[in-house]
C-alpha cells in the first residue's frame, strides 16, 4: 500500500501558485486582524440573519456547540471557523461583524484552489490560475458549503477512477471518503447529504465507463461498504464526543432540519430568478453537450472524461435544489453556482487535441465572465485601497452619525436600541445568567452578554413536532427567569410575511403561560418575568364556527375555498384554529408546496389575509391572530381587562387561499378540513395575598 501511494504520488502545485492563492486569502483578510482597537462600521441593524451570525460566535465562546446543546442549520465546524477570530481578538459584537465569515471564507478559496488542482492537474499552469482567478474573484458566492461540496465531489471522483484502475486501492480510499462525509455533516447537514450524493454519483458514473475493466464492479461496490462502515463507526465516535455513542439527536435533527426545510421555508422565484436558472441550465446543457460529443476516455484533461461529465452535470443539477426552494436571487445565486463552476471548468479545460477551439472556449469564459459578472467587493480596487486605509489608520471614533456600542459603530438609533435593551436586562436579571428570547432576535444574548435559552437556534425554525419539543426542551432545562417578546409589526416582522405567533405557537403559548410583562425597554420590545402562576389560571374556550367542509378536491392552480356561513361568538374571541390535511403528490419532495393563506372578512367590511404553513400530507393544527399582531404584547399583562384594548370588529367570512408560489410550487390535489373554531383566553386573579 505504501509503494502504492508513493507511486501515486504527484509534485506540489508550483510557486505561482502559492503565490496567487496567498494573495486571495490576504485580500479577504479583515483589517481588525492587523489592528484590533479598529471598530467596525456596521451596516443597519439586521436582527434576523444578523442575530444567528452574532449568537453563532456568542454561544461558542460560552461552551455551547451546534449538534451538541443547540440546533441550527449549520453544524459544530462551521460553528468553530466562524467563531474563532473573535474568540482569539476577544468577544464582542464589532469582532463578530467583522471577522464571521474570515475562516469560512478561507475554507473556500482553500476549497476553490484544490478543486482546480483536481481539475487542472495535469494541464497547463495558467489554466489552473485562471480558473482559480475567474472562481473566486468572479463566480463564487462567499458561501463555503457550495465550494466544499464541489471538491468533496471531485476528490471523489478522482478517487473512484483510482478505485476502479487499481486493485490494492481499497482500504485507505474508503477510510478517506466515509471520514469526508463526517466532516462535511459537521459543517453543515446540507453539505453532508451532498457528500452522501457525490459519492454515490461518482461511483455510478465510473462503474457506467469502467464496467468492462475486470473487476473495476466489485472494487467500486467494495468501496461504497467501506466507506459506509468506517461512517458508522465515526459516527458513533462523533455522537460519543457530543453525548454517548447511541444518542443520535445531532443526526435526528440534522435529517430533520435538511428535509423539512423545503416546506417550512419555500420562498417564491422573482422574474430575475428565474431568467437566472433557465440561462444557466441551457449553457449547462450547451457546454456538457458539446463535451460530451468531444469527449475522451483517457484523456489527460479531466473536463473531457466521460465520468465527469455525467456526474457532474447531475451534481451540479442536484445542488441546484436548494435554491428552487428558498427562491429569493441570493439563493438562486448559491444554487446555480456549481453548474457555472463546473461549465466554466470544461471552457477553460478545452480540447487539447484542437488548439484552436480550445484557445475560444478559454475566451468564451472570460468574455462571458467580464460582461455577465462582477467581482466580489473583497477583491474589487477600491475596498482594497480602503482596507489597507484602515491597516494604516484605523478608525477609533465613530464618524457622524453613528454611535460606539460594543466595539463596532452603529447608526444612532441602532446603538440606542442595543443600548437601552442591554440596559434593560442588565437591571434584572444576574450577569452570567440565561434569558429568553421571542422570535428571533438573539443578537441581545451577545449585546447583554446573556445566553440565550433554547434547543433551537432560531424560532423561525421551530416548525414540527421534533423541533418544536426540542426548543421547549431546552427552554424547560434553562428556566430562565425573564426574557424578551418582540410582537410583529414594529421591530420583528413575519419571515416570508407568516406571522412569528403562527409560524410556531406553541413557543408563544409556552411564554403566555410561563411569563408576565415585566416593562419596556424600547418601542417594539416588551420585558417579561417568569410567573408560574399563570399556567394553572388560564383557561382556554374553544366554539366551532361553522360546518366542516369535509375533503376538497383541488383542480385549479391558484383556489379560493369559501368555509361556509361565520358563527362568531357574541363575546368575541382571541384566535382563529383551524385543523387541517393538504395533500400532495410526491413531487412536492423535489419542488416544494404551494402558499397556503386565510382571507378574514370583518363586519366593518375590512380584509386581511394571513399566510400560514402546514406540512404536506399530515394533519396540522393552525393558529391564527386575526389582528393587529403588535398589540399582542398585551397579553402578558397580569390584569386579563387589559389583554383586549383595542376594537375588534367581529369576523363574517372566511376562505382558504392556495396560491402556487411559482412556476416550480406543487399544487395539492386535495384539501380536507376538519374543524375551524374561534378561541378566547380568560385568567382569573389569583387567589390568595398578591405579591
Amino acid at each position: 500500500m505504501k509503494k502504492f501511494f508513493l507511486r501515486r504520488s504527484v509534485p506540489l502545485p508550483p510557486l505561482l501558485d502559492w503565490c496567487l492563492l496567498l494573495l486571495l486569502l490576504a485580500a479577504c483578510t479583515p483589517a481588525i486582524l492587523f489592528r484590533h482597537r479598529a471598530l467596525f462600521i456596521a451596516p443597519p441593524l439586521d436582527l434576523l440573519d444578523g442575530s444567528w451570525l452574532l449568537d453563532t460566535s456568542y454561544k461558542a465562546a460560552n461552551g455551547i456547540w451546534f449538534g451538541r446543546d443547540v440546533t441550527f442549520t449549520y453544524g459544530p465546524l462551521f460553528q468553530w471557523l466562524s467563531s474563532a477570530p473573535s474568540r482569539w481578538l476577544g468577544i464582542s459584537t464589532g469582532t463578530v461583524y467583522a471577522t464571521w465569515y474570515t475562516l469560512p471564507w478561507f475554507v473556500t478559496i482553500l476549497a476553490t484552489f484544490s478543486s482546480a488542482w483536481l481539475l487542472f492537474r495535469e494541464a497547463s499552469s495558467w489554466k489552473r490560475r485562471l480558473f482559480v482567478l475567474l472562481a473566486v474573484v468572479f463566480w463564487s458566492p462567499p458561501d463555503v458549503r457550495a465550494s466544499v461540496s464541489i471538491v468533496v465531489f471531485l476528490g471523489f471522483l478522482r478517487l473512484a477512477d483510482v478505485v476502479a484502475s487499481d486493485t490494492r486501492a481499497r482500504v485507505l480510499p474508503a477510510l478517506a471518503a466515509g471520514a469526508v462525509c463526517i466532516i462535511c455533516f459537521l459543517l453543515s447537514a446540507d453539505t453532508g447529504l451532498y457528500s452522501v450524493a457525490a459519492l454515490l454519483l461518482s461511483v455510478a458514473a465510473t462503474y457506467a465507463v469502467k464496467r468492462r475493466l475486470p473487476g473495476a464492479g466489485f472494487r467500486l461496490m467494495l468501496l461504497l461498504a467501506l466507506a459506509g462502515a468506517c461512517f458508522a463507526v465515526l459516527m458513533l465516535a462523533t455522537n460519543a464526543a457530543m453525548a454517548s455513542a447511541f444518542n443520535f439527536k445531532f443526526w435526528h435533527s440534522s435529517f430533520t432540519l435538511a428535509t423539512s426545510y423545503r416546506w417550512f421555508v419555500p420562498s417564491g422565484m422573482p422574474k430575475a430568478g428565474k431568467r437566472l436558472v433557465l440561462s444557466t441550465m441551457a449553457m449547462s446543457v450547451l457546454v456538457f453537450g458539446l463535451a460530451w460529443r468531444w469527449r475522451e476516455p483517457d484523456s489527460r484533461g479531466w473536463t473531457l472524461r466521460p465520468a465527469f461529465l455525467l456526474s457532474g452535470f447531475c451534481f451540479s443539477f442536484l445542488m441546484l435544489q436548494s435554491g428552487l426552494v428558498r427562491s429569493d436571487y441570493g439563493h438562486v445565486l448559491l444554487a446555480v453556482f456549481p453548474m457555472i463552476f463546473l461549465g466554466g471548468a470544461i471552457l477553460i479545460g478545452g480540447r487539447p487535441s484542437a488548439p484552436v477551439i480550445s484557445g475560444i472556449l478559454v475566451g468564451v469564459a472570460v468574455v462571458g465572465t467580464l460582461l455577465l459578472a462582477h467581482p466580489d467587493g473583497a477583491f474589487v480596487p477600491s475596498n482594497l485601497e480602503a482596507k489597507w486605509r484602515e491597516i494604516q489608520n484605523p478608525t477609533l471614533v465613530c464618524p457622524d452619525g453613528f454611535r460606539a456600542f460594543d466595539h463596532a459603530c452603529f447608526r444612532t438609533a441602532d446603538s440606542e436600541l442595543l443600548s437601552s435593551v442591554s440596559a434593560y436586562i442588565d437591571q434584572h436579571t444576574d450577569r452570567g445568567g440565561p434569558i429568553l428570547v421571542f422570535p428571533y432576535e438573539t443578537a441581545f444574548g451577545l449585546t447583554s452578554r446573556r445566553v440565550v435559552a433554547g434547543g433551537v437556534l432560531q424560532s423561525y425554525l421551530v416548525n414540527g413536532e421534533y423541533l418544536t419539543n426540542l426548543e421547549l426542551a431546552g427552554l424547560r432545562r434553562s428556566n430562565p427567569l425573564f426574557g424578551l417578546y418582540l410582537p410583529d409589526g414594529v421591530i420583528s416582522q413575519g419571515v416570508d410575511g407568516i406571522p412569528n405567533f403562527t409560524r410556531s405557537p406553541e413557543l408563544w403559548f409556552y411564554l403566555m403561560r410561563h411569563y408576565h410583562s415585566a416593562g419596556s425597554p424600547a418601542n417594539g420590545v416588551l420585558g417579561l418575568a417568569r410567573d408560574e402562576t399563570r399556567d394553572s389560571r388560564l383557561i382556554f374556550n374553544q366554539q366551532n364556527l361553522g360546518k366542516t367542509s369535509g375533503e376538497i378536491p383541488i383542480t385549479h392552480r391558484n383556489s379560493s375555498l369559501d368555509l361556509g356561513p361565520i358563527r362568531w361568538p357574541p363575546a368575541g374571541a382571541d384566535f382563529l384554529t383551524l385543523r387541517l390535511q393538504v395533500t400532495y403528490s410526491a413531487w412536492w419532495k423535489i419542488r416544494k408546496p404551494s402558499q397556503v393563506s386565510l382571507q378574514i372578512a370583518f363586519a366593518d367590511g375590512s380584509q386581511e389575509r394571513l399566510p400560514f404553513l402546514v406540512e404536506p400530507n399530515r394533519t396540522c393544527e393552525v393558529w391564527l391572530y386575526p389582528w393587529d399582531e403588535a398589540g399582542m404584547g398585551s397579553y402578558f399583562a397580569a390584569d386579563e381587562s387589559e389583554w383586549r384594548r383595542a376594537s375588534r370588529p367581529a369576523i363574517v367570512g372566511l376562505k382558504l387561499l392556495i396560491t402556487r408560489l411559482d412556476w416550480i410550487s406543487v399544487v395539492p390535489s386535495r384539501v380536507f378540513i376538519e374543524s375551524v373554531t374561534a378561541v378566547r383566553m380568560s385568567m382569573p386573579a389569583r387567589s390568595g395575598p398578591q405579591n
